[in-house]
């Protein structure tokens, strides 16, 4: 029952996404060529207490990929602190990829993130990162926020 309200939240937030600047750091078996954040309709993105902000990135591989990981970190006065609790580390589940990943392929990797209430009002980076089964990273990317009430 949830998968499906996660699929349809996920193709309403691809409708209404914004294109937003990213920082590349440190793709190495893959290459980004899109990042689009809803909401954000202006920089840096403003993350809302008690919201689910929405991500698309579209990427090409390198290599094959069999299995992953995902990560999420907010950097905040250069320390990378992970988003607590991110409900999806499989980047071949709930984010509309489906494993193996081929060598050359095109793809789009969609999730969420909930801002939590208890979260400070704070500039930071938002560091999302998806790993491949040896550890590699297929992309990585940085975003500017601020976590607003």
């Amino acid at each position: 029952m949830l998968k499906p309200l996660i699929f349809i939240g996920i193709i309403v937030a691809l409708a209404t996404s914004d294109p937003v600047q990213f920082k590349d750091c440190g793709s190495k078996m893959g290459k980004i060529s899109a990042v689009d954040v809803a909401p954000c309709p202006s920089e840096p993105c403003q993350l809302k207490k008690g919201a689910d902000i929405s991500v698309n990135v579209t990427f090409t591989t390198k290599e094959a990929m069999t299995k992953g990981r995902t990560d999420v970190y907010a950097v905040l006065l250069g320390q990378k602190l992970p988003f607590p609790n991110f409900p999806y580390p499989d980047p071949c589940k709930d984010s509309g990829l489906t494993c193996p990943l081929k060598s050359g392929g095109t793809y789009n990797y969609t999730s969420t993130l909930h801002v939590l209430d208890n979260y400070p009002a704070v500039k930071v980076i938002v560091w999302w990162q998806v790993a491949d089964q040896n550890g590699d990273l297929i992309f990585c990317m940085e975003v500017p926020a601020q976590i607003v009430k």
